[in-house]
């Protein structure tokens, strides 16, 4: 069992990431969601090394921009839990 360390930015943001690969590998037959996950993990990994209030905002704006067909995928819902967390962190920190 994995444990997660909530207080941990990065630590959060990694299994994001890993979420993310793990659905690309599950998602072989689906080019348009494999092609949407691969953006995804792209934009997420970009802005992994920014200070933490910069990095929700751009996380929040990733999340605007997100097509209407993508928006139930289950790696929208993780983002927008990642989110909520980093906030969390961001307030308490």
């Amino acid at each position: 069992m994995t444990f997660i360390d909530w207080s941990d930015a990065e630590g959060m943001i990694e299994l994001f990431h890993e979420f993310v690969r793990d659905e690309l590998n599950g998602c072989v037959a689906d080019a348009e969601r494999r092609a949407f996950l691969r953006q995804l993990l792209g934009d997420v990994m970009s802005i992994h090394e920014t200070k933490l209030v910069d990095g929700i905002e751009q996380l929040r704006a990733l999340q605007d921009a997100i097509p209407d067909e993508f928006r139930a995928d289950p790696a929208c819902t993780h983002l927008a839990d990642l989110i909520v967390e980093l906030e969390g962190l961001a307030l308490n920190g």
